[in-house]
């Protein structure tokens, strides 16, 4: 059987309803999940070399880091 990849996937987001929310609808995912103040910067937070990073998840907005064709 093949094991399937964990994600690691930083998320920004500082409302706590919010958290639980996104860790509830995410949790049967193969993510491993880092929630990280809308403060931080996402170019400082891409040196940690997250699979995702997901700067609004209510808007959708996703970068699939593990997508780049290039090292960043």
């Amino acid at each position: 059987m093949e094991k399937s990849k964990l994600f690691k996937v930083f998320v920004l987001e500082d409302n706590l309803s919010n958290i639980q929310k996104i860790t509830n609808e995410l949790s049967d995912k193969n993510y491993n999940l880092h929630f990280f103040s809308k403060d931080n910067s996402v170019f400082d937070l891409l040196t940690f070399k997250p699979d995702i990073l997901i700067h609004d998840y209510f808007e959708n907005k996703v970068t699939l880091c593990h997508e780049w064709d290039m090292a960043y």
